[in-house]
């Protein structure tokens, strides 16, 4: 494991580590939302789950079952939400983190220029200009995948939550007695 620091390092200089910590965790959310939203989506348990409650709660007035599925509905968002706010954070960081290990290899490669006296060898500036690019590919390597993530997990549980809302308005008619086969 320190070895894949000291390399991280080695290759990518002193934001090395900040990179590799978001690439690891930009991984580690889109495979648990992927597995979690997945789950979700083939078992169909919101619904099922919405129905239940409904159900379990079809002696209340409607605008109480209405209120009740809302609050239910509002609490199931959040929580496939989760995770999604930290790709984003990490879509407007990686960058940042590249763009700023530009600057930092820029400035090695001046650095390197104005201690030399004499006629300037490519090979000084090499160093510098290399962390300068690498950095900037590895953060925007780790924002696209994140950024991807983020918007397309949002719409994912948008999708969700829509087919579930429409599920409970249709259930909350049924149980008032409304016959819903004309809604289809």
């Amino acid at each position: 494991m320190m070895n894949l620091f000291v390399l991280t390092q080695q290759y990518l200089g002193p934001l090395g580590i900040p990179l590799l910590i978001c690439s690891v965790l930009t991984l580690l959310i889109l495979l648990e939302r992927i597995t979690v939203l997945c789950y979700h989506s083939l078992q169909r348990r919101l619904p099922t789950a919405g129905m239940a409650l409904l159900n379990q709660h079809a002696d209340q007035t409607r605008t109480m079952r209405t209120d009740i599925a809302a609050i239910w509905l509002h609490n199931r968002q959040r929580k496939l939400s989760h995770g999604i706010r930290m790709l984003q954070i990490i879509a407007l960081i990686a960058p940042l983190l590249g763009l700023l290990g530009t600057v930092i290899g820029l400035i090695q490669v001046f650095d390197a220029l104005g201690d030399h006296q004499g006629p300037i060898n490519p090979s000084m500036m090499a160093e510098g200009l290399g962390i300068a690019m690498k950095t900037t590919a590895a953060g925007l390597i780790i924002a696209v995948p994140a950024v991807i993530g983020a918007h397309g997990f949002q719409l994912w549980v948008d999708r969700l939550i829509a087919i579930t809302e429409q599920v409970l308005n249709v259930g909350n008619l049924r149980i008032e007695g409304v016959c819903t086969e004309a809604l289809k």
